[in-house]
């Protein structure tokens, strides 16, 4: 038997708090929790049931360069499953904001990669209604 019964959070360090706030809670449209108070900024997020997003301001942390058309798979993300990933598509396009868009995967998922403000990397992953044709869009 496993150890551990369930993933309670992701973490990703920030360094500007309100940007981090605008990409997660207005962008993303995630719901801010309470957090307590540990003597250094951040804020929490809910994605439902028992998992949270925390988002902490790293003072002396290096974050890495923002680099929104870099992209690798391997780089370190975390993942955020949607109902509608042609929904999910639809509204980065609107945004504007540069996002990679998968939809020919060995997962059979559409899968959409976008970067916060301090380069962390947010992958959403769902059903998809497009082609499946051989490709790796960069929007």
């Amino acid at each position: 038997m496993l150890p551990f019964k369930a993933l309670s959070h992701v973490s990703v360090t920030v360094s500007d708090l309100g940007k981090a706030r605008r990409f997660y809670g207005e962008f993303l449209g995630l719901v801010e929790i309470p957090r307590p108070d540990f003597g250094f900024p951040g804020v929490w997020y809910t994605l439902g049931g028992e998992l949270q997003l925390h988002v902490i301001v790293g003072e002396h942390s290096e974050v890495r360069p923002v680099e929104p058309h870099r992209f690798d798979v391997r780089d370190r993300h975390f993942a955020l499953w949607v109902e509608d990933a042609d929904e999910t598509y639809d509204r980065l396009t609107r945004s504007g904001q540069p996002f990679h868009d998968f939809t020919s995967t060995p997962t059979g998922l559409r899968q959409l990669f976008v970067h916060d403000p301090d380069g962390n990397m947010v992958e959403f992953i769902g059903p998809t209604r497009a082609s499946r044709v051989t490709r790796m869009e960069r929007r």
